[in-house]
C-alpha cells in the first residue's frame, strides 16, 4: 500500500512540474513574441545640430536679446520635436566662450560652464580668448602664481562634456596637449547614430590672446588635423562627423545655402572645407570671426551664429539607419534669441503691448528657469566682488575718450608708471589696449574698474629712443587715434608739416626729448609700440615683462590714493596739444 501511495505522490509531483513547465514556457513564449513584435525604430532619423560660438561670457540677456536661459528655452522646444520623431539634438560650442562679460569674467567662466552643464552641451572647442584668464584667481579676483593656463584647465575639468583641441600642441612634448577632459575628438551616440566630433582652433589663435598664457604651445594647421582625426573617427565607427572649429567666415545672405556670392570666399573655414577629402566631414560648426554662415561648401554644411549669445546656428541631418548614409541636410539661417519681437519693426524687445511672443518648433519660447538656478551660486559670488569698495568717490566721470587724449588713459598711464621703478614715461591707447567704458561718478567699486578693463594684461617695460617714441605716437595720431592716447611723464605737441603729422615731446618739467635720448617706458602688454619696440629690441633693449597685472596695479593705486579730486583734475588736463588751428584742420583731413 505504501509503495502505491509513493507512486501516486511521485506522479503528482511530475504532473505539477509539467504544468509549471508548460506555464513557464507559455510566459517565455509570450515575452519573446512581444520583443519580436515591438515596433522597429524608423529607418530615417533626424539629428538637429545646434552651433553656438563666441559667447564671450554673455550668459545673461542684454537689451532683451540673448541669454543662456532663453537659448535653453529654444532648445527645449527643439528637443521635444526631436523626441517626437525619435531623433536627437547635438549642442556644439566653437570657443571664445568665457571672456568678455563681467559676470563670466569674475567667475573665470565657471558661471558659463554651470549653465552649459545644465543645458546638456555635447562638446566644446577651445578658442583663443579662452586662454585670457591665465592662472586661477584668488577669492578677491586677483591673479595668483602658478600655471598660466590654470583657469582654462579648471573650466575643462568642470565641464560634463568633452573639451576638444585637435591641433593644439605642447612644444615640450611635441604632442597634443594632455589636460584633464581635453582631447582631440569624441564619439557619442545620438538616436542610435554614432557621431564623431573633432575640435580645432584658428591658426591665429595664439597670436590673439595674452602671450604669457600660451608660451610653450603651438597651433598646427587645422585642415590636416581635422583630416587625420576624422579618419580615426570613421575607422572607429563614426557614421556622422562634426567639426567644432574656432575658425570661421562671413556671409550676408542665408536664403540659398549653395549660393556663396555673398560670402568671403577666402575665409579660413572655407579654405579648410575645400581642402578636406570628400565625404570625410559632414558638418562644421564654425566661429571666431563673429560673422554668420548657413552654407554648403564642397558638400559640407557650415553653420556659424554671430557672437555674444545673440543667435544660434542649426543644421538638420537626416540619417538612414539601413544604408548608414545621410539622405538630406537642411540648413537654417541663424536664429536670433528673442523671447518677444516688436510687431512693427521686427526687433527684439521686452514684453509690452506692442510685442508678440515668439514660437519655435510650434511652441512658445519660455526661458528655462533651471539655467538661472544653475548659474545662481557663481552669480552670487560675482555680485559680492562687484560691490567691493576701493575707497573714495568721484565727483564726475573720468571719460575714456576726450577731445584730445584720453583722461581715463592718463589715469591708467599714471598708475602704471608709478608701479614701475625708474619708469620715465607710460603710454597706452585706450582703444586698442582695452578700456571699454568711462569710470562713472560715485563710489569707486571693483565692479566699475572691471567693467572698464576686464583683461588680465600685464605690464612691460622697454627702453626706447626719443625717435622710437615719437614715431609710435606720430603713427597713432596719423591714424586718427589722438583722442584715445593716454600718457604719463611726457607732454605731446602735435603739428603738421607739409600735410604730415609732426610730433615734439617734452618731459613733464619742460625739458625737450631729443631723438637720441633713451627713455624707460612702461606699457600694457602686448605693447602697441610696434615700431619702437622692434627698433629697441634690435638694440638689445626689448620689452621686459614685469609680472604685474595692469588692472591690479590700477586697483591698488585707487585704494591708496587720498587725492581723488586732484586726480580727476590731473587726468582731465591736456597732455596732448595741437600747435595751432592749422594742425587741427590738418589732422582732421588725414585719411583713416
Amino acid at each position: 500500500m505504501k509503495r502505491a501511495s509513493d507512486r501516486r505522490t511521485l506522479l503528482g509531483i511530475v504532473a505539477r512540474g509539467l504544468i509549471a513547465a508548460m506555464l513557464l514556457g507559455f510566459v517565455g513564449a509570450t515575452y519573446v513574441t512581444r520583443l519580436g513584435a515591438a515596433p522597429d525604430r524608423p529607418a530615417l532619423t533626424t539629428l538637429s545640430i545646434v552651433g553656438t560660438s563666441d559667447l564671450h561670457g554673455f550668459a545673461l540677456a542684454t537689451n532683451s536679446l540673448g541669454g543662456l536661459p532663453l537659448l535653453a528655452g529654444y532648445l527645449n522646444n527643439l528637443r521635444a520635436g526631436r523626441a517626437s520623431d525619435e531623433g536627437a539634438v547635438l549642442l556644439i560650442d566653437s570657443g571664445d566662450t568665457f571672456q568678455g562679460n563681467i559676470e563670466s569674467d569674475l567667475s573665470e567662466g565657471a558661471l558659463v560652464v554651470d549653465a552649459y552643464n545644465a543645458m546638456g552641451y555635447t562638446a566644446e572647442a577651445i578658442g583663443n580668448h579662452d586662454f585670457d584668464f591665465g592662472s586661477v584667481d584668488s577669492p578677491a579676483a586677483r591673479q595668483t602664481a602658478g600655471d598660466l593656463r590654470g583657469a582654462l584647465k579648471a573650466r575643462a575639468a568642470q565641464a560634463r562634456y568633452p573639451v576638444l583641441a585637435a591641433n593644439l600642441i605642447d612644444e615640450a612634448t611635441g604632442r597634443l596637449v594632455d589636460w584633464p577632459n581635453v582631447r582631440p575628438s569624441a564619439i557619442v551616440k545620438a538616436a542610435g547614430v554614432t557621431v564623431g566630433i573633432v575640435g580645432v582652433m584658428t591658426m591665429d589663435a595664439l597670436r590673439s590672446t595674452i602671450a604669457a598664457n600660451v608660451q610653450g604651445l603651438r597651433v598646427a594647421p587645422p585642415g590636416p588635423a581635422i583630416a587625420a582625426e576624422a579618419s580615426k573617427l570613421r575607422a572607429a565607427g563614426a557614421e556622422v562627423v562634426i567639426v567644432a572649429a574656432h575658425a570661421g567666415g562671413r556671409c550676408e545672405r542665408f536664403d540659398r545655402p549653395a549660393d556663396l556670392s555673398s560670402c568671403d570666399m577666402d575665409s579660413e573655414i572655407f579654405r579648410v572645407a575645400r581642402g578636406l577629402p570628400h565625404g570625410l566631414v559632414d558638418v562644421i560648426a564654425a566661429g571666431h570671426t563673429h560673422g554668420a554662415l548657413a552654407h554648403q561648401v564642397e558638400g559640407i554644411a557650415i553653420i556659424q551664429p554671430y557672437a555674444r549669445g545673440q543667435a544660434f546656428g542649426r543644421v538638420d541631418v537626416v540619417f538612414d539607419r539601413r544604408t548608414k548614409k545621410i539622405t538630406r541636410t537642411q540648413l537654417f539661417a541663424p536664429v536670433r534669441l528673442c523671447s518677444h519681437v516688436d510687431a512693427v519693426s521686427g526687433d527684439c524687445g521686452p514684453a509690452t503691448g506692442s510685442t508678440t511672443s515668439l514660437t519655435y518648433e510650434g511652441k512658445p519660447v519660455v526661458p528655462d528657469p533651471a539655467i538661472d538656478l544653475a548659474m545662481a551660486p557663481a552669480l552670487q559670488r560675482v555680485r559680492k566682488l562687484q560691490a567691493m569698495a576701493l575707497g573714495g568717490a568721484l565727483d564726475t566721470s573720468i571719460l575714456r575718450g576726450g577731445d584730445l587724449g584720453s583722461p581715463l588713459g592718463n589715469v591708467f598711464a599714471d598708475a602704471i608708471r608709478n608701479a614701475v621703478p625708474r619708469a620715465e614715461a607710460a603710454v597706452l591707447n585706450s582703444a586698442t589696449r582695452g578700456l571699454w567704458a568711462d569710470m562713472p561718478a560715485g563710489p569707486l567699486t571693483f565692479g566699475h574698474l572691471f567693467d572698464l578693463f576686464p583683461f588680465d594684461n600685464r605690464i612691460v617695460q622697454t627702453t626706447l629712443t626719443g625717435a622710437d617714441l615719437r614715431g609710435w605716437l606720430t603713427d597713432e595720431i596719423a591714424q586718427g587715434r589722438h583722442n584715445a592716447i593716454g600718457v604719463s611723464g611726457i607732454h605731446v605737441r602735435i603739428g603738421c608739416v607739409a600735410q604730415d603729422v609732426h610730433v615734439d615731446l617734452q618731459h613733464d618739467d619742460g625739458r625737450m626729448i631729443h631723438a637720441e635720448d633713451r627713455l624707460r617706458v612702461a606699457a600694457i602688454a602686448p605693447p602697441t609700440l610696434s615700431g619702437g619696440v622692434a627698433s629697441a629690441a634690435s638694440a638689445g633693449s626689448g620689452p621686459t615683462g614685469l609680472g604685474l597685472v595692469a588692472r591690479e596695479v590700477v586697483e591698488d593705486w585707487f585704494r591708496r590714493t587720498d587725492r581723488l579730486p586732484q586726480l580727476q583734475r590731473e587726468a582731465g588736463a591736456p597732455r596732448l596739444e595741437f600747435a595751432d588751428a592749422h594742425t587741427v584742420d590738418c589732422v582732421a583731413r588725414l585719411p583713416r
